[in-house]
Protein backbone atom coordinates (compact mmCIF):
# COMPACT_ATOMS: atom_id res chain seq x y z
CA UNK A 1 0.00 0.00 0.00
CA UNK A 2 1.26 3.27 -0.52
CA UNK A 3 0.07 6.59 0.50
CA UNK A 4 0.46 10.19 -1.63
CA UNK A 5 -0.33 13.55 -0.77
CA UNK A 6 -0.63 15.62 -3.87
CA UNK A 7 -1.07 15.56 -7.59
CA UNK A 8 2.58 15.46 -8.28
CA UNK A 9 3.82 13.04 -6.11
CA UNK A 10 1.35 10.73 -7.21
CA UNK A 11 2.88 11.39 -11.05
CA UNK A 12 5.99 10.38 -9.76
CA UNK A 13 5.27 7.29 -7.46
CA UNK A 14 3.31 5.76 -10.79
CA UNK A 15 6.61 6.78 -13.17
CA UNK A 16 8.48 5.08 -10.45
CA UNK A 17 6.60 2.10 -10.59
CA UNK A 18 5.94 1.74 -14.15
CA UNK A 19 6.27 -1.51 -16.11
CA UNK A 20 6.03 -2.37 -19.64
CA UNK A 21 2.16 -2.76 -20.16
CA UNK A 22 1.32 -6.01 -21.33
CA UNK A 23 -1.04 -7.86 -24.10
CA UNK A 24 -4.21 -8.74 -23.25
CA UNK A 25 -6.97 -11.10 -24.44
CA UNK A 26 -9.01 -7.77 -23.60
CA UNK A 27 -11.61 -9.18 -20.98
CA UNK A 28 -11.50 -9.65 -17.29
CA UNK A 29 -13.62 -12.28 -16.79
CA UNK A 30 -16.06 -11.67 -13.45
CA UNK A 31 -15.54 -14.82 -11.90
CA UNK A 32 -19.93 -15.01 -12.78
CA UNK A 33 -19.96 -18.02 -15.29
CA UNK A 34 -23.50 -16.70 -16.00
CA UNK A 35 -22.52 -12.92 -15.61
CA UNK A 36 -19.53 -13.36 -18.31
CA UNK A 37 -21.94 -15.42 -20.99
CA UNK A 38 -24.59 -12.91 -20.96
CA UNK A 39 -21.75 -10.21 -21.80
CA UNK A 40 -19.57 -11.66 -24.10
CA UNK A 41 -16.92 -13.00 -21.68
CA UNK A 42 -16.54 -10.62 -18.75
CA UNK A 43 -15.82 -7.23 -18.49
CA UNK A 44 -14.22 -5.02 -21.64
CA UNK A 45 -10.37 -4.41 -20.06
CA UNK A 46 -10.25 -1.00 -21.61
CA UNK A 47 -13.60 0.95 -20.50
CA UNK A 48 -15.13 1.98 -17.61
CA UNK A 49 -18.24 0.18 -15.61
CA UNK A 50 -20.18 2.25 -13.75
CA UNK A 51 -21.47 0.42 -10.16
CA UNK A 52 -24.94 2.56 -9.18
CA UNK A 53 -26.01 1.37 -5.40
CA UNK A 54 -26.58 0.93 -2.75
CA UNK A 55 -29.02 3.32 -0.63
CA UNK A 56 -28.97 2.80 2.47
CA UNK A 57 -31.54 0.46 4.32
CA UNK A 58 -32.26 3.50 6.79
CA UNK A 59 -32.78 5.80 3.51
CA UNK A 60 -36.27 7.07 3.54
CA UNK A 61 -37.77 5.18 0.12
CA UNK A 62 -40.68 7.84 -0.13
CA UNK A 63 -38.34 10.77 -0.51
CA UNK A 64 -38.20 12.56 -4.30
CA UNK A 65 -34.68 13.56 -6.37
CA UNK A 66 -34.33 16.95 -4.70
CA UNK A 67 -34.69 15.22 -0.81
CA UNK A 68 -32.72 12.42 -1.90
CA UNK A 69 -29.64 14.30 -2.65
CA UNK A 70 -29.55 15.88 1.21
CA UNK A 71 -29.44 12.30 1.97
CA UNK A 72 -26.13 11.42 -0.01
CA UNK A 73 -24.05 10.73 2.94
CA UNK A 74 -26.44 7.86 3.89
CA UNK A 75 -25.40 6.08 0.05
CA UNK A 76 -23.39 3.35 0.75
CA UNK A 77 -21.12 2.02 -2.54
CA UNK A 78 -21.61 -1.73 -3.36
CA UNK A 79 -17.51 -2.15 -2.05
CA UNK A 80 -17.97 -5.84 -1.99
CA UNK A 81 -18.47 -5.71 -5.74
CA UNK A 82 -15.34 -3.20 -6.32
CA UNK A 83 -12.99 -5.69 -4.13
CA UNK A 84 -14.20 -8.58 -5.53
CA UNK A 85 -13.46 -7.39 -9.31
CA UNK A 86 -9.74 -5.84 -8.08
CA UNK A 87 -9.05 -8.92 -6.64
CA UNK A 88 -9.95 -10.53 -10.26
CA UNK A 89 -7.91 -8.07 -12.04
CA UNK A 90 -4.40 -8.99 -9.93
CA UNK A 91 -5.27 -12.51 -10.14
CA UNK A 92 -5.47 -12.40 -14.15
CA UNK A 93 -2.94 -10.38 -14.97
CA UNK A 94 1.14 -12.00 -15.43
CA UNK A 95 2.28 -8.85 -13.62
CA UNK A 96 1.81 -7.43 -10.48
CA UNK A 97 0.37 -4.60 -11.33
CA UNK A 98 -1.42 -2.08 -9.23
CA UNK A 99 -5.21 -0.98 -8.10
CA UNK A 100 -5.91 2.72 -7.52
CA UNK A 101 -8.39 3.58 -5.33
CA UNK A 102 -9.53 7.34 -5.77
CA UNK A 103 -11.66 8.90 -3.30
CA UNK A 104 -12.49 7.92 0.12
CA UNK A 105 -15.98 6.96 -0.36
CA UNK A 106 -14.77 3.94 -2.27
CA UNK A 107 -12.06 2.37 0.16
CA UNK A 108 -13.21 -0.98 1.43
CA UNK A 109 -11.73 -2.33 4.63
CA UNK A 110 -7.88 -3.48 4.95
CA UNK A 111 -9.25 -7.52 6.02
CA UNK A 112 -10.96 -8.08 2.62
CA UNK A 113 -7.90 -7.45 0.96
CA UNK A 114 -5.68 -9.51 2.34
CA UNK A 115 -7.89 -12.71 2.52
CA UNK A 116 -6.28 -15.84 0.94
CA UNK A 117 -6.59 -16.17 -2.77
CA UNK A 118 -4.59 -19.45 -2.98
CA UNK A 119 -1.72 -17.51 -3.87
CA UNK A 120 0.68 -15.23 -2.50
CA UNK A 121 -0.34 -12.02 -3.74
CA UNK A 122 -2.56 -9.62 -1.61
CA UNK A 123 -4.52 -7.12 -2.82
CA UNK A 124 -4.27 -4.38 -0.26
CA UNK A 125 -0.27 -4.77 -1.17
CA UNK A 126 -0.92 -3.66 -4.39
CA UNK A 127 -3.19 -0.93 -4.18
CA UNK A 128 -2.83 2.89 -3.81
CA UNK A 129 -5.77 4.97 -1.95
CA UNK A 130 -5.79 8.55 -3.04
CA UNK A 131 -8.02 10.97 -1.33
CA UNK A 132 -9.15 14.31 -3.25
CA UNK A 133 -10.75 17.08 -2.44
CA UNK A 134 -13.61 17.41 -5.06
CA UNK A 135 -14.66 15.70 -8.14
CA UNK A 136 -13.14 17.63 -10.01
CA UNK A 137 -9.47 16.30 -8.12
CA UNK A 138 -11.24 12.90 -8.14
CA UNK A 139 -11.30 12.79 -12.04
CA UNK A 140 -7.91 14.06 -12.17
CA UNK A 141 -6.42 11.87 -10.09
CA UNK A 142 -7.88 9.18 -12.03
CA UNK A 143 -6.68 10.59 -15.55
CA UNK A 144 -3.21 10.13 -13.91
CA UNK A 145 -3.87 6.41 -13.07
CA UNK A 146 -5.51 5.36 -16.27
CA UNK A 147 -2.31 6.45 -18.19
CA UNK A 148 0.22 4.57 -16.05
CA UNK A 149 0.98 1.16 -17.01
CA UNK A 150 2.27 0.30 -13.66
CA UNK A 151 -1.68 0.11 -12.82
CA UNK A 152 -4.18 -2.44 -13.77
CA UNK A 153 -7.08 -1.40 -12.46
CA UNK A 154 -8.51 2.30 -11.30
CA UNK A 155 -11.66 2.38 -8.93
CA UNK A 156 -13.05 6.14 -8.46
CA UNK A 157 -16.52 7.65 -6.32
CA UNK A 158 -17.82 9.33 -9.93
CA UNK A 159 -20.30 10.88 -7.87
CA UNK A 160 -21.51 14.02 -9.72
CA UNK A 161 -19.37 13.00 -12.39
CA UNK A 162 -20.54 14.82 -15.14
CA UNK A 163 -21.02 12.93 -19.27
CA UNK A 164 -17.67 15.03 -19.97
CA UNK A 165 -15.99 13.47 -17.13
CA UNK A 166 -17.24 9.83 -17.72
CA UNK A 167 -16.29 10.73 -21.48
CA UNK A 168 -13.23 11.37 -20.82
CA UNK A 169 -12.35 8.00 -18.36
CA UNK A 170 -13.37 5.68 -20.87
CA UNK A 171 -11.42 7.18 -23.64
CA UNK A 172 -8.61 7.24 -21.47
CA UNK A 173 -9.56 3.49 -20.30
CA UNK A 174 -9.77 2.33 -24.31
CA UNK A 175 -6.48 4.08 -24.97
CA UNK A 176 -4.20 2.61 -22.22
CA UNK A 177 -6.61 -0.58 -21.66
CA UNK A 178 -7.12 -0.29 -18.62
CA UNK A 179 -9.79 -1.24 -16.05
CA UNK A 180 -11.77 1.37 -14.48
CA UNK A 181 -14.69 1.36 -11.89
CA UNK A 182 -16.84 3.98 -10.80
CA UNK A 183 -19.55 4.31 -8.20
CA UNK A 184 -22.63 6.61 -8.21
CA UNK A 185 -25.10 6.83 -6.43
CA UNK A 186 -28.89 5.61 -7.03
CA UNK A 187 -30.43 8.78 -7.83
CA UNK A 188 -27.43 9.58 -10.79
CA UNK A 189 -28.84 6.71 -12.54
CA UNK A 190 -30.62 8.91 -14.62
CA UNK A 191 -27.70 11.03 -15.69
CA UNK A 192 -26.18 10.98 -18.88
CA UNK A 193 -22.50 8.73 -19.10
CA UNK A 194 -20.49 7.78 -21.61
CA UNK A 195 -19.53 4.73 -19.69
CA UNK A 196 -19.11 1.14 -22.01
CA UNK A 197 -21.41 -0.60 -19.12
CA UNK A 198 -23.74 0.49 -16.42
CA UNK A 199 -24.61 -1.84 -13.90
CA UNK A 200 -27.59 -1.59 -10.44
CA UNK A 201 -26.86 -2.53 -7.32
CA UNK A 202 -29.47 -3.39 -4.21
CA UNK A 203 -30.07 -5.13 -1.10
CA UNK A 204 -31.90 -8.36 -1.21
CA UNK A 205 -34.09 -10.24 1.26
CA UNK A 206 -32.38 -13.13 2.47
CA UNK A 207 -35.44 -14.76 4.70
CA UNK A 208 -33.48 -17.32 6.94
CA UNK A 209 -32.83 -15.18 9.72
CA UNK A 210 -30.04 -18.02 11.19
CA UNK A 211 -26.58 -16.63 12.61
CA UNK A 212 -25.22 -18.28 9.21
CA UNK A 213 -27.27 -16.07 6.79
CA UNK A 214 -26.05 -13.07 8.50
CA UNK A 215 -22.67 -13.83 7.26
CA UNK A 216 -23.86 -14.34 3.77
CA UNK A 217 -25.43 -11.31 2.87
CA UNK A 218 -27.02 -11.05 -0.67
CA UNK A 219 -27.28 -8.26 -3.43
CA UNK A 220 -28.97 -8.52 -6.82
CA UNK A 221 -27.01 -7.31 -9.70
CA UNK A 222 -29.09 -6.03 -13.07
CA UNK A 223 -27.78 -5.06 -16.10
CA UNK A 224 -28.42 -1.38 -17.28
CA UNK A 225 -26.30 -1.52 -20.73
CA UNK A 226 -23.27 -2.99 -22.06
CA UNK A 227 -22.47 -1.61 -25.44
CA UNK A 228 -22.33 -3.97 -28.29
CA UNK A 229 -24.07 -6.28 -26.01
CA UNK A 230 -28.05 -5.27 -25.52
CA UNK A 231 -28.94 -7.44 -22.36
CA UNK A 232 -31.45 -10.22 -23.32
CA UNK A 233 -34.56 -10.20 -20.96
CA UNK A 234 -34.35 -12.90 -17.74
CA UNK A 235 -30.52 -12.72 -18.72
CA UNK A 236 -29.68 -9.02 -16.90
CA UNK A 237 -30.20 -9.82 -13.06
CA UNK A 238 -28.43 -12.39 -10.78
CA UNK A 239 -27.84 -12.62 -7.14
CA UNK A 240 -24.64 -12.39 -5.69
CA UNK A 241 -23.88 -13.97 -2.19
CA UNK A 242 -20.61 -12.24 0.20
CA UNK A 243 -19.41 -15.66 2.10
CA UNK A 244 -17.72 -13.80 4.81
CA UNK A 245 -15.54 -16.88 5.83
CA UNK A 246 -13.47 -17.40 2.43
CA UNK A 247 -13.99 -13.36 1.95
CA UNK A 248 -15.40 -14.07 -1.56
CA UNK A 249 -18.21 -12.75 -3.48
CA UNK A 250 -20.28 -15.48 -5.01
CA UNK A 251 -23.04 -16.19 -7.85
CA UNK A 252 -26.27 -17.23 -5.88
CA UNK A 253 -28.39 -17.92 -8.05
CA UNK A 254 -30.74 -16.42 -11.59
CA UNK A 255 -33.21 -13.89 -10.40
CA UNK A 256 -36.65 -13.76 -11.16
CA UNK A 257 -38.01 -10.88 -12.34
CA UNK A 258 -41.15 -11.29 -9.92
CA UNK A 259 -42.97 -8.17 -8.28
CA UNK A 260 -43.03 -10.22 -4.99
CA UNK A 261 -39.41 -10.30 -4.87
CA UNK A 262 -39.05 -6.36 -5.47
CA UNK A 263 -41.27 -6.29 -2.75
CA UNK A 264 -39.82 -8.48 0.04
CA UNK A 265 -36.34 -6.92 -1.14
CA UNK A 266 -37.64 -3.30 -0.40
CA UNK A 267 -39.05 -5.05 3.52
CA UNK A 268 -36.53 -7.31 4.63
CA UNK A 269 -33.59 -4.81 3.38
CA UNK A 270 -30.40 -6.24 5.32
CA UNK A 271 -27.45 -4.53 6.87
CA UNK A 272 -24.57 -4.39 4.62
CA UNK A 273 -21.28 -6.08 6.73
CA UNK A 274 -18.68 -4.13 8.37
CA UNK A 275 -15.99 -5.68 5.88
CA UNK A 276 -18.22 -3.41 3.14
CA UNK A 277 -18.35 0.08 4.58
CA UNK A 278 -15.70 2.56 3.55
CA UNK A 279 -12.44 2.31 6.02
CA UNK A 280 -10.93 5.41 7.68
CA UNK A 281 -8.82 7.32 5.61
CA UNK A 282 -5.70 5.68 4.74
CA UNK A 283 -3.99 8.18 2.85
CA UNK A 284 -3.35 11.75 3.19
CA UNK A 285 -5.46 14.09 0.92
CA UNK A 286 -4.14 14.57 -2.95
Amino acid sequence: MMRVATIQELREKLDGISVARAGSDGVLKTGWPAVDEAIGGGLLEGGLHEWIGVASPNQDRSVSGGDQRRQSRTWSPPLCVLVHLAWQSLLASSHLRWTVWVGQRCFPYPSVMVKDRGTDRRLLDRSLFIMPRNAEGRLWAADIALRSPAVGAVVVDGNTFSMAATRRMQLLAKEHRTLALAVRPTWEQGELSAAHSRWHISWRAVLNTTRQAAHRPQWSLRLLRYKGQPPKRGFDQWVLEWDSGAGALNLFTEVAHSTRATKNTQRHAPREPRGHFRSQPTSQTA
